[in-house]
């Protein structure tokens, strides 16, 4: 069962990733200089990183799960706030850390803040809640 939940919370954190980053696509795009075609999709569509990012996202779920039942986090509201604050605390500086030093642009820095910030609500938000 637990691991049922922790798959379960990945794959909503999946699914708002997507979202953020489709609405955001072509501001990411243009931000990052990313090479596309006529009709506004990347040009290189691996699927690799989709893959790695689930992966990611599991393992984090996963960790959330541990340290709210270490913690005695309990509550769906209560769990998506210690769940932000996760994203914004520990999430958000690595990633300013990380784009820093490859010379990305900010914007594109806000942006995975912002769906690091939003998955860790939601994750914490699940892992709440069960």
């Amino acid at each position: 069962m637990e691991l049922m939940i922790v798959i379960a919370a990945a794959i909503l954190a999946w699914v708002i990733g997507a979202i953020i980053y489709r609405l955001a696509d072509g501001v990411y795009a243009s931000a990052s200089a990313l090479q596309v075609r006529n009709i506004g999709d990347p040009r290189d569509r691996p699927v690799t990183p989709y893959l790695l990012a689930g992966v990611g996202l599991v393992a984090v779920s996963a960790m959330i799960r541990v340290l709210f039942l270490r913690a005695g986090i309990d509550g769906m509201i209560t769990g998506a706030g210690w769940g932000a604050l996760i994203g914004a605390a520990l999430v958000s500086p690595w990633l300013v850390i990380e784009n820093t030093h490859a010379s990305r642009p900010m914007l594109t820095t806000l942006i995975d803040a912002g769906f690091a910030v939003a998955a860790c609500a939601a994750i914490g938000a699940v892992m709440g809640a069960v």
